[in-house]
């Protein structure tokens, strides 16, 4: 039986053609730990007005910036393992 005559093989030449599209890595493997933890009335009004709907940053954003920064500051260790990894890699 020929391609052209087999309903299967003629739908499955279009799908094997298609070249997958490369994904965006899951927030989930990018950063697998989740902490959570409590701000004032006035830390979270910040946090509305700065990681609005346009905003470049989201609220774990700025939380995940903030730690980064404290840590850096604060453990030599934190510090030497961020830079061995190079520049770019930042926690």
């Amino acid at each position: 039986m020929s391609a052209l005559t087999d309903p299967q093989a003629a739908a499955a030449a279009p799908a094997a053609a298609r070249n997958p599209a490369k994904q965006r890595a899951k927030p989930i493997e990018r950063f697998p730990l989740k902490y959570h933890f409590a701000i004032t009335l006035a830390m979270g009004d910040s946090l509305k007005r700065l990681t609005g709907c346009n905003a470049l940053l989201s609220e774990s954003d700025v939380g995940r910036l903030a730690l980064h920064s404290y840590l850096l500051a604060n453990d030599p260790i934190y510090f030497r393992t961020v830079n061995s990894n190079g520049a770019g890699n930042h926690g």
